[in-house]
């Protein structure tokens, strides 16, 4: 996987860089075709409502969006979460496409789902699994806590 990391703040773009690659390394995308970028971008969630997203953009090209004054902590777990969902993409488990009017249609394991936020799929999947990459993050970083 390529990936490319857009960040006003030098340390910010080093910390993103270590966890993608941290998280694509955990979730087997290493050698994926997929280019990812990443970028950090203010007042992301004052404007979409959430912390990060993910978006395909082309066969094999996704974006990632974070919003920049995420605190450490959260830049952790949100990175973490929406890596999942690149992993979801990644693997063809999940699929969106966009209508003429705008609106998303999403697919899941082949099948098209409405579901609301919570209730998706692959939403499910990706707040299950978030805590586990953030705590891998924390050992690794942190190995006093183990203790």
């Amino acid at each position: 996987m390529r990936i490319d990391v857009i960040s006003k703040s030098k340390n910010r773009k080093i910390v993103i860089e270590h966890l993608v690659k941290f998280y694509a390394k955990r979730l087997k995308l290493l050698k994926s075709q997929y280019t990812l970028s990443v970028i950090s971008t203010p007042k992301f969630l004052k404007q979409h409502g959430f912390d990060g997203a993910v978006y395909l953009i082309d066969d094999r090209e996704l974006v990632m969006m974070l919003d920049s004054r995420l605190t450490v902590a959260d830049l952790i777990k949100t990175t973490a979460h929406e890596m999942i969902h690149v992993k979801q993409y990644a693997r063809g488990q999940l699929k969106s496409r966009s209508t003429r009017t705008g609106k998303i249609n999403y697919i899941w394991m082949g099948t098209q789902c409405s579901k609301r936020y919570y209730d998706r799929p692959w939403e499910i999947e990706a707040f299950s699994r978030e805590r586990l990459l953030y705590n891998q993050v924390l050992r690794r970083c942190f190995p006093a806590l183990d203790k």
